[in-house]
């Protein structure tokens, strides 16, 4: 059913969900694994993620928008994919492939943002991570739109803190950033971890069908993503230049070099402001999925869906770093094994214009962004301690 034009997401709203869709544990984990390369290795990194992941994005809405199932992701592989007598099979294959994915998403979020919650307020990282599940998960209840606006207020907040810290890490720089290239399998896992970053593909879905004018989509895909990225390469420079020693967490070891009270409180409200960002949209797409391969309702599929993220948080040991390499290379499954395929399939006899053009429906171009896919998944694997 489709929503009520109350319901539908202004351009801001659309705007702000895809770029606090990618602000999560990529902007917090990336310093760490970029501190070990040069400058021109972080640049051709970051140049190459953007590139393939704001075409990847194109596909998606363009995906979207010719598909007459497109409330979820699922929904429109089912109608574009999953085809003969194994599309059963697939389908139920994929759920559980996506249900995966987005309890590890999810799981990241809680935890990234148990020690911020714990070291503020000294309390266990238990406590900590019940406190940000009832926090993130309140908001769902009010659907697209709660989301949007939730959005709307966090990513400006973000962007004031990440501008705050790279005028206090500049003004007093205490490791230099070198020029040189690094060492290529390192640049490869940074590659990857800013490929996780920019991963926003189930607001893709979410913006192309519930923005109030669709003639904005493709402003609103490329400036989210543009909104991601430069925060990311100041956060990232900041992080850098500013701390003594750069942290897993990035701001931990930044926050702890400056020594100083409100500029902890600040990086604390920055980094739970970008695990709700992201925890938002990833809760709200799995709790799509499950309500429509389900058919239940959507407030009882964001319960039965975001439930089990806390559990898996409270057992699971992984530092974040891993989890945010089995995300990337889980993320590289999704795009490099079926989005692509589907969006072929969606758009190769269509007549109506697409988001990239001519080059729309490049066989050569879908290969390409399929073997960065790759890269993607392979920077998983990378030892970068």
């Amino acid at each position: 059913m489709m929503n009520s034009k109350k319901d539908k997401l202004t351009f801001i709203e659309s705007l702000m969900l895809v770029a606090g869709a990618g602000i999560g544990t990529g902007i917090l984990t990336i310093p760490y694994v970029a501190s070990k390369v040069g400058l021109t290795g972080i640049l051709v990194a970051i140049f190459l993620a953007y590139i393939i992941s704001l075409i990847t994005y194109m596909y998606l809405a363009d995906l979207t928008l010719n598909s007459k199932d497109s409330t979820q992701l699922l929904g429109i592989l089912k109608e574009h994919l999953f085809r003969g007598r194994y599309k059963k099979v697939l389908t139920y294959l994929f759920f559980v492939i996506f249900i995966v994915i987005l309890l590890q998403n999810l799981i990241v979020y809680i935890m990234s943002a148990t020690d911020v919650i714990s070291e503020l307020f000294n309390i266990e990282p238990q406590i900590s991570k019940i406190i940000f599940y009832v926090v993130a998960s309140t908001l769902l209840m009010f659907g697209i739109k709660g989301v949007g606006i939730g959005e709307k207020i966090s990513v400006p907040l973000i962007s004031s803190v990440v501008i705050l810290l790279i005028v206090l890490s500049m003004s007093d720089v205490k490791s230099s950033l070198n020029l040189a290239f690094g060492k290529p399998s390192l640049v490869i896992a940074v590659f990857g971890l800013f490929m996780f970053a920019f991963s926003a593909i189930f607001s893709v879905v979410q913006v192309t069908n519930n923005i109030e004018d669709i003639r904005y989509i493709k402003k609103a895909l490329v400036g989210g993503l543009s909104i991601n990225m430069v925060l990311t390469l100041l956060f990232a420079i900041a992080s850098i230049v500013g701390s003594e020693k750069v942290t897993q967490l990035a701001t931990i070891g930044l926050t702890k070099t400056i020594n100083k009270t409100w500029v902890t409180m600040f990086c604390s409200i920055f980094v739970l402001c970008a695990m709700l960002t992201s925890y938002w949209s990833s809760a709200l797409a799995f709790a799509d999925v499950v309500s429509e391969e389900l058919g239940i309702g959507k407030r009882k599929a964001c319960f039965i869906s975001t439930i089990p993220t806390l559990v898996l948080a409270l057992i699971l040991p992984l530092s974040i770093i891993e989890f945010v390499q089995i995300g990337a290379g889980a993320l590289s499954i999704i795009v490099g094994i079926i989005i692509l395929p589907a969006y072929y399939n969606a758009v190769k006899e269509k007549d109506k214009k697409l988001l990239l053009g001519r080059v729309a429906k490049s066989k050569v171009l879908i290969w390409i962004v399929g073997i960065f896919t790759i890269v993607m998944a392979i920077s998983s694997f990378i030892p970068v301690d």
